[in-house]
C-alpha cells in the first residue's frame, strides 16, 4: 500500500468546478464562503500526503472566510489543526477566542470549537494531528509564545519538505517524532528562547529554519548563523557535524529548496528566478551543481514535473474524507 497522496489543485479549472472541488476538499472541517466585495466563488489548492494518523500539506487560497459550525464539529471533533502562514493571515474567532494571525505564526485550531474567519489570499502550510498526540491539558490557546511558535513553525517547514520523500516504512516513526514533539512542546510550563535551544535537536531545527529563510541572500555563514541563534561557533560546529559540515548543508538546502519548487505545480516563477532567489548568483555553477546533485538538467526536470502533474488526476475527496473516519475509528478503539 503506498503513501496517499492529496493533490487539489484547482488552477485552470472553471470557477464553479474549482469552488466544488475545494468546497469538497474541506466539507469535514470548513463551509468557504466569499468575503470579498466582487462575491467571486472561493478557491484553494492543496498538495500533501497523508502519513499514518497526520495529514501534512500546502495549502494556498484567495480570500474567503471560513465557517465551522455544529454539525462539523459533531462529525470531526478530535483533531487539532496547526496552521502555518507563510504569508497572508487571518482574523476571527477560533479555538473560542477571537484571533489575529500573520505571516510566520502557527494558529493553534482546536476543531472542537466552532471556527469563523476571514482569510486574506495566503500560502500556508497544514498539520493535522488527532488531539491524542498531545497531552490532556484542557482548552488549547490559539497562538503560541514566540519561541514555541518558532520551534513549531520550523518543525512543520521541515515535515512537509520530507513528506513527500517519505517511505512507507518510515511513516510510523515519523509520526512517533512528531508526537514526542508536540508532546514536549506543550507541556513545559514555560519555555523560555534559551531553554528552547538547550536541545541539539531544538537547535538543529532552529537553525535549519534560519538557513531556508535566509537562502536568498549572501548573509548565511557560521558568524550570521550564530548571531542569530545566539550561540557559540562550537556549538554550532556541534550540531552540523553530522551534516558534513555547515556550508555543505547550506548548499545541499538550496539545491533541495530549486528541486522542491520545480515540483510544484502552484510554482510559476521562471527557472533562473527560482535559483537566483534561492541563493545561486552564478547560472552556470547552478546548472553544474544542480545536474551533479540529482543526474539531470534543471530544465528536463522541471519539463518531466510539469508534464507529469498535467496528467496527475486530482485526488477524489472521499480519500481525505474516508481518513477522518478511519483515525476517530482507531482513536475511540483505543480509548474503550
Amino acid at each position: 500500500m503506498t503513501i496517499p497522496r492529496l493533490y487539489y489543485v484547482t488552477a485552470g479549472l472553471d470557477p464553479e468546478t474549482a469552488f466544488a472541488t475545494w468546497s469538497a476538499v474541506l466539507a469535514p472541517l470548513f463551509e468557504p464562503r466569499p468575503w470579498t466585495r466582487s462575491k467571486s466563488l472561493p478557491t484553494g489548492s492543496a498538495n500533501g500526503v497523508i502519513l499514518g494518523d497526520m495529514v501534512i500539506a500546502k495549502v494556498a487560497f484567495e480570500p474567503q472566510a471560513f465557517l465551522r459550525d455544529a454539525e462539523r464539529i459533531a462529525v470531526t471533533p478530535g483533531h487539532i489543526l496547526l496552521h502555518l502562514y507563510m504569508s497572508g493571515g487571518f482574523t476571527g474567532m477560533i479555538s473560542g477566542e477571537q484571533t489575529s494571525i500573520g505571516p510566520g505564526k502557527v494558529a493553534v485550531i482546536d476543531l472542537a470549537h466552532e471556527v469563523r474567519t476571514r482569510a486574506f489570499a495566503s500560502n500556508t502550510l497544514s498539520l493535522v494531528v488527532p488531539r491524542t498526540m498531545l497531552p490532556d491539558m484542557g482548552a488549547l490557546k490559539p497562538r503560541l509564545d514566540a519561541a514555541r511558535n518558532d520551534l513549531l513553525a520550523a518543525h512543520i517547514r521541515s515535515l512537509q519538505e520530507r513528506s513527500l520523500q517519505i517511505a512507507e516504512d518510515e511513516v510510523d516513526a515519523t509520526v512517533a517524532e512528531t508526537a514526542d514533539f508536540l508532546k514536549r512542546l506543550f507541556t513545559q510550563s514555560e519555555f523560555p528562547e534559551e531553554t528552547a535551544r538547550n536541545a541539539d535537536d531544538d537547535l538543529l531545527s532552529l537553525a535549519q529554519s534560519v538557513i531556508r529563510d535566509n537562502l536568498g541572500t549572501g548573509k548565511l555563514s557560521p558568524d550570521f548563523l550564530a548571531e542569530r541563534l545566539g550561540i557559540s561557533r562550537a556549538s554550532l560546529y556541534r550540531v552540523f557535524a553530522p551534516h558534513g559540515g555547515i556550508m555543505r548543508y547550506v548548499q545541499e538546502r538550496r539545491l533541495i529548496a530549486v528541486r522542491a519548487a520545480l515540483s510544484d505545480p502552484l510554482e510559476t516563477r521562471r527557472l533562473t528566478r527560482i535559483a537566483a532567489d534561492l541563493g545561486f548568483n552564478s547560472e552556470a555553477h547552478f546548472s553544474r551543481a544542480f545536474r551533479l546533485r540529482f543526474g539531470v538538467t534543471a530544465s528536463d526536470y522541471r519539463r518531466t514535473q510539469l508534464e507529469a502533474s498535467l496528467h496527475t488526476q486530482l485526488t477524489s475527496p472521499e480519500v481525505v474524507n474516508q481518513w477522518w473516519v478511519d483515525v476517530a475509528s482507531r482513536a475511540r478503539s483505543a480509548a474503550a
